[in-house]
């Protein structure tokens, strides 16, 4: 009878360090999967961040991306595509955990989110019009007219700084519009003129037909950077890692060349 007992008892105990160590063993195999990151993207900026005709993710970003989540294992990268304007509230609601929409710095964004410090675009910022226009020339020339910006956008953010500083000078005409419709407004004459680079003004000019040209000088010249919360520095460093491997070993500068036409990582 003793003998019996002491049978059941250890196969009692077996069974319990089997139930413990297959315990372990799944909370091993738990913590080896990569942890998902949610990336924030947009979906009617071409080339940039756009859905293409079969309403897939597409464009110079989701390319750069796919290589940064290749060098970095620990994370599974998964995408969520918004307007423009709606990125950054997601960021700060922690719906999503990066910011990636051409993103450029100013002292506003910077109070409220991280940026990464490695760059991935470069932005040479210009007056675009139609093509027959010869009166702007200059952002005293828009002096009395309307430009069409994106809200919570850069160039928005230089023309009201420029407004600010000459008694609202500017009307802004703030937009969500797609490209076809910037290009019809110009046509149209419903705005005098847009904010842009010279590589997407070529590239809608060979869509639309030339309609737009760049004028003057630049009105102002920026990076783009990965954006993130305050408090992700871990994953901030990470991507500013994978970032920076992609610069040094080329591949940055070939999906550049690949999607955009040209090497657009270091300037315009």
């Amino acid at each position: 009878m003793k003998k019996m007992k002491l049978i059941r008892l250890l196969a009692g105990v077996l069974t319990l360090v089997l139930l413990f160590t297959g315990c372990g063993s799944n909370k091993q195999a738990s913590a080896n999967q990569p942890k998902t990151i949610i990336i924030g993207t947009g979906n009617g900026f071409k080339p940039y961040c756009y859905l293409d005709d079969n309403n897939k993710l597409a464009g110079y970003e989701y390319e750069v991306l796919k290589e940064v989540n290749k060098r970095l294992p620990q994370y599974k990268f998964e995408y969520q595509t918004f307007e423009f304007k709606n990125i950054l509230i997601s960021l700060g609601a922690n719906k999503i955990d990066v910011g990636a929409h051409q993103f450029e710095k100013n002292p506003e964004r910077e109070q409220k989110y991280l940026f990464g410090t490695v760059p991935y675009t470069t932005f040479i910022l210009r007056i675009t019009v139609a093509k027959d226009r010869t009166d702007i020339n200059s952002l005293a020339d828009l002096h009395g007219k309307k430009v069409q910006v994106s809200p919570g956008s850069n160039d928005a953010y230089v023309l009201e700084t420029y407004n600010k500083e000459h008694d609202n000078a500017i009307e802004l005409v703030y937009s969500s519009s797609d490209n076809a419709t910037t290009v019809k407004n110009i046509e149209d004459g419903r705005i005098d003129a847009f904010i842009s680079i010279t590589r997407i003004v070529d590239s809608l000019n060979k869509t639309y037909g030339d309609k737009l040209k760049t004028v003057g000088d630049p009105i102002a010249s920026s990076s783009t950077y990965y954006i993130f919360r305050k408090e992700d520095t871990q994953l901030q460093k990470d991507f500013d890692k994978a970032l920076q491997s992609l610069k040094d070993d080329g591949t940055l500068s070939k999906i550049s060349i690949d999607v955009l036409g040209g090497d657009y990582t270091t300037n315009d």
